[in-house]
């Protein structure tokens, strides 16, 4: 947590306090994904960009231009229904799918920026493995939750559980994030 706020990636409360035990919603952690890709309240889009507008994402929504970034970006959908959800407390699930989807989709700066794929022969050699009983197969983060763990982004609830539907908290987001950008980067 003080690492990526020295880097001014995530910050706290008003209060000085960072709160790791709260939970993230999908707005804030659209945000804080685009603001690891190197975009600011200045180089978000100001409409939403084709296959991106949301009925519930209003222009006038402190998170509108985050949300139609990561979405630009392929890091984050809707979840059907032309809903982003933005409101909705973000999943352990989804957020090991929008750090697998970052790795996969590239990136346009900011920490998210990498240049080769180097860091797939260094996770090969590192690969751990995990039987979950809470992964179905076939579930739109079973992959993902599988690779975040074998690489050593995100870890389980238990020896046998990931627990992807239970919401993420702060603590959990900043530390995967760390874990990815430090990957990724090649140690920060």
């Amino acid at each position: 947590v003080r690492y990526l706020a020295t880097l001014e990636l995530i910050s706290g409360f008003a209060d000085g306090t960072f709160g790791p035990d709260t939970t993230l919603t999908r707005a804030e952690a659209s945000t804080l994904i685009e603001i690891s890709n190197g975009y600011d309240e200045t180089t978000l889009p100001t409409s939403a960009p084709a296959g991106c507008d949301f009925t519930d994402v209003a222009a006038t929504d402190w998170f509108a231009g985050w949300v139609w970034q990561a979405c630009a970006d392929g890091y984050m959908n809707g979840i059907g229904g032309g809903l982003f959800d933005p409101n909705n407390l973000l999943t352990r699930g989804q957020i090991v799918t929008i750090l697998n989807n970052v790795y996969n989709t590239g990136s346009t700066g900011g920490f998210f920026n990498y240049v080769d794929n180097l860091l797939f022969i260094e996770w090969t050699n590192i690969y751990r493995e995990a039987a979950w009983t809470d992964v179905s197969v076939g579930a739109f983060y079973a992959y993902p939750v599988i690779y975040s763990y074998g690489i050593g982004v995100a870890d389980g609830t238990s020896d046998t559980t990931f627990s992807p539907d239970q919401p993420v908290t702060r603590g959990e987001f900043a530390q995967m994030l760390y874990r990815a950008l430090s990957d990724w980067e090649g140690g920060l």
